[in-house]
C-alpha cells in the first residue's frame, strides 16, 4: 500500500467484504452464512444467514456463475436422483420468476406445490436489496433495478399484479427527503476530470445548461459547439423528407449524427458519450440517433422523423421508488408466497421486515426456494414433451434432479440451450441472439452528505471518469422507515459504471465489458470510489479515509435484456420500433413441451413490467397448449 492509498482510506476498516476480490471461490461458498465469508476477523460466524446484509462483490458475486459458465463449456454432473416431485419447478428467482410462481398458484392451481431454483445466494434477481448497518442504525440502498417506470401506465397484467401485493402507486408523493434536497438548492452538476478535460473543474447543472459551463476546461470553440447544440434549435437536416430524415437517423449513432450533421467537435463529442450509459448501458457512438430523438437529446430541433412521440412522465405517470428499488416488489412477491418469512402486510412495512432465509425451503411449505442451486440439465423423460421434466441443479458442489409436472424458465434465454437438450435448433438459434449490457451498481454509505450540501449537488455526471453517475439514492419515507433527515446524517450514494468498448458495435461492446467485468476485482471499484469521491467532494470537505463506512459492488455482467438480429447487427433497443421482420425473442420463447419460457429476454426489454408480463405469458402457454 503507498502513500496514495492509505491517503484514499485503502486500509480502513468498512463495511466490506472482499469474497477473495471476486474470484476462484469454492462453488458452496454461497451457502455459508454471509457474515463468515470473508477473510477479517468476525465475532460470531454462526449470525444468521441473510444476504442484504453482506457486502463487498455482490450481483453476479463468487458461487453464483461458476457452475453456468462449467455448463456452457460442456461439463456434465453426475447426480443423484431425491425423492421430490413439483406441479411446477420455476429457474429463477427474479421478478419474473416469483411472479411465474404467484401467477400460477393464482390462476392454475392454488394449492399446488412450487419449487423455484436460483444460482444467487439471494432472491430478486436483478432486483437486489444492499444494507448497511453504522452505529445500529440500518441503511438501504438498491443493487440493481431502482424503480417502477411510469408505475401508473402498466399494462393491465402487470398493473394487477402490483396491485396484489399491496402496492399503491397513488399513495406515493414527493417524499420529505427529495423536499430537503429541494430546500436546500440540490441538483445535478458536471465534473470534469483532469485526465480527459484537463482540471477538475465541478459545473453546477447538467451539461445542456451552457451558463454553467461558462468556466468549464472547454476550448472556447467546444463551449460555442455545446451552446449551440443545447440550443437545439437548429435543423441539420433542413430541406429533406422525413422519409430521408428517418433513414438518416436510423443509419447513424447520435455521436456520429453529432459529428457528421451537427458539427460537433471532440471535445463535446466526449462529454456526450456516457450521457445514454445509465438508462441504455451504452455510449453515444453506439446508441441509434433515433433513439436519441426519442430521448428528447438535443440535435434533432424537434425535427418529425416518422415516429410517434412518447408522452411525457407527467402523461406515462411518473415513477414509484422503494429505498431498495425494485427489491420490495421481491420481496413482497416472495412474503405473498411463502407463510411466516417476514412480518407484515403492507407495502409500508416491507422495507424494513426482516426477512427469515431459514424458512424459503421449509419442507413444509406449499412454495419452497431453494438458493445458490444452479440449474444444469432439463429433460423430458424419456424424450417425450407432454411428459415430467427432471430438473438437475448443483447445489453445494453437488448435482441433485427433481421432477416436474411443469417448468418456467426465468433465466437467460441464452444459457437454455446448453442446458435442455429438448430445445430445437432454430430455436437455439433465436435464444443465442440474446446478448445482455454489462453493468455495474454501486452502494456507498458514507457517514454525512455535508460536502454534497455545500457543493449543491444531488446527482453528478462525470463524463469522463470511471464512475459516470455519482448520486443520492432515491429515498422514501415508508412506516418506519425514514431516510436521512439532514446533511449531518449518513446516507447511502449511488454510482454506476458501464464497462464498453467504445467504437465496436453494441453487441460485441457488452461481450468485451463483460470479459473486462469478470476480471475486475474488488479492489479496482474500492479505489475509484474512494478516488473519485475524494475529487469530486473534496472541495466540500469530503475526506474518502474518513468518510466512507461501507461499499457493496453490485456486478451484473448479463444486465439490460436485449436480443440482437444476427443478420445485421441490429439490437432491440425499443422492440415497438423494431424494422425487421424476423423477432428472435418471440421466436426464443415458444414453450417447448412442458417447459414455458419467461424472463425480459421473451420481450428484449429489461423493466419490470415486462418480467411480469412474460411471466403471465408464460403460464398462460401452458395452460393454452392444454397441459395444466
Amino acid at each position: 500500500m503507498d502513500s496514495c492509498d492509505r491517503r484514499l482510506g485503502m486500509g480502513r476498516a468498512i463495511s466490506r467484504r472482499d469474497f477473495l476480490n471476486g474470484v476462484g471461490v469454492a462453488i458452496g461458498a454461497s451457502l455459508v452464512p454471509a457474515c463468515a465469508r470473508n477473510g477479517d476477523p468476525i465475532a460470531a460466524a454462526s449470525a444468521p444467514y441473510y444476504p442484504p446484509a453482506a457486502t463487498g462483490m455482490r450481483g453476479a458475486h463468487p458461487g453464483s456463475f461458476e457452475v453456468a459458465h462449467a455448463a456452457v463449456q460442456g461439463q456434465r454432473w453426475q447426480a443423484d436422483r431425491i425423492d421430490q416431485h413439483y406441479d411446477l419447478v420455476v429457474v429463477g428467482a427474479g421478478i419474473s420468476g416469483l411472479s411465474a410462481a404467484y401467477i400460477y398458484r393464482r390462476d392454475v392451481d392454488p394449492n399446488a406445490s412450487i419449487l423455484l431454483l436460483d444460482n444467487h445466494d439471494d432472491f430478486g434477481g436483478h432486483a437486489k436489496r444492499n444494507e448497511f448497518v453504522l452505529d445500529g442504525r440500518t441503511y438501504v440502498g438498491y443493487g440493481g433495478t431502482m424503480m417502477m417506470d411510469a408505475s401508473k401506465a402498466y399494462p393491465a397484467v402487470a398493473k394487477q399484479v402490483i396491485s396484489e401485493i399491496g402496492i399503491d402507486v397513488d399513495r406515493y408523493s414527493d417524499s420529505p427527503h427529495r423536499k430537503l434536497l429541494k430546500s436546500l438548492g440540490l441538483g445535478t452538476v458536471t465534473f470534469f476530470d483532469k485526465e480527459t478535460f484537463g482540471a477538475d473543474f465541478l459545473a453546477e447543472g447538467r451539461i445542456w445548461f451552457t451558463e454553467a459551463m461558462a468556466d468549464a476546461p472547454l476550448s472556447s470553440k467546444a463551449k460555442a459547439e455545446l451552446a449551440r447544440l443545447t440550443a437545439d434549435k437548429e435543423d441539420y437536416l433542413a430541406g429533406m423528407t422525413t422519409a430521408e430524415r428517418r433513414a438518416i437517423v436510423e443509419s447513424l449513432s447520435w455521436r456520429d449524427y453529432l459529428e457528421k450533421y451537427a458539427g460537433v467537435g471532440d471535445e463535446v463529442l466526449t462529454l456526450v458519450q456516457k450521457w445514454p450509459h445509465g438508462v441504455w448501458a451504452i455510449g453515444a457512438d453506439a446508441l441509434p440517433a433515433w433513439m436519441a430523438w426519442f430521448e428528447g437529446y438535443p440535435g434533432f430541433a424537434g425535427m418529425d422523423i416518422g415516429y410517434r412521440e412518447e408522452g411525457g412522465e407527467a402523461e406515462q405517470g411518473g415513477n414509484f421508488n422503494f429505498p431498495d428499488g425494485n427489491a420490495s416488489i421481491a420481496r413482497l412477491l416472495v412474503r405473498k408466497l411463502v407463510p411466516g418469512v417476514a412480518p407484515g402486510d403492507s407495502m409500508a412495512d416491507i422495507v424494513s421486515a426482516r426477512f427469515d432465509y431459514s424458512t424459503l425451503d421449509a419442507a413444509e411449505n406449499p412454495t419452497r426456494i431453494r438458493l445458490s442451486s444452479t440449474v444444469v440439465e432439463l429433460r423430458h423423460r424419456d424424450g417425450q414433451l407432454d411428459a415430467d421434466v427432471d430438473v438437475t441443479y448443483v447445489n453445494e458442489g453437488k448435482a441433485r434432479t427433481v421432477t416436474a409436472s411443469k417448468v418456467v424458465w426465468a433465466g437467460y434465454h441464452a444459457m437454455l440451450p446448453h442446458v435442455c437438450p429438448d430445445v430445437p435448433q432454430e430455436q437455439a438459434a433465436a435464444q443465442g441472439n440474446s446478448v445482455r449490457a454489462p453493468l455495474v451498481y454501486l452502494s456507498v454509505l458514507i457517514r454525512n452528505w455535508r460536502s454534497m450540501a455545500k457543493l449543491g449537488m444531488r446527482r453528478a455526471y462525470c463524463p469522463g471518469s470511471f464512475f459516470q453517475t455519482v448520486m443520492i439514492s432515491y429515498q422514501a419515507s415508508l412506516d418506519d422507515y425514514e431516510p436521512s433527515q439532514s446533511p449531518d446524517d449518513p446516507v447511502v450514494l449511488h454510482l454506476q459504471h458501464i464497462p464498453l468498448e467504445p467504437g465496436l458495435p453494441a453487441a460485441e461492446q457488452f461481450r468485451a465489458g463483460r470479459r473486462t467485468l469478470f476480471e475486475m476485482p474488488f479492489e479496482t471499484f474500492e479505489r475509484n470510489v474512494r478516488e473519485q469521491l475524494g475529487r469530486v467532494l473534496g472541495p466540500g470537505g469530503f475526506d474518502p479515509a474518513r468518510d466512507i463506512a461501507g461499499i457493496t459492488v453490485n456486478r451484473w455482467p448479463h444486465g439490460y435484456a436485449y436480443s440482437v438480429d444476427a443478420r445485421s447487427g441490429d439490437v432491440a433497443w425499443w422492440p415497438e420500433y423494431w424494422r425487421h421482420e424476423r423477432r428472435p425473442w418471440v421466436d426464443a420463447r415458444q414453450s417447448i413441451g412442458n417447459i414455458a419460457i419467461a424472463g425480459t429476454d421473451a420481450s428484449s426489454n429489461a423493466m419490470t413490467e415486462s418480467a411480469i408480463e412474460e411471466a403471465h405469458r408464460a403460464v398462460q402457454s401452458l395452460a393454452a397448449a392444454g397441459t395444466l
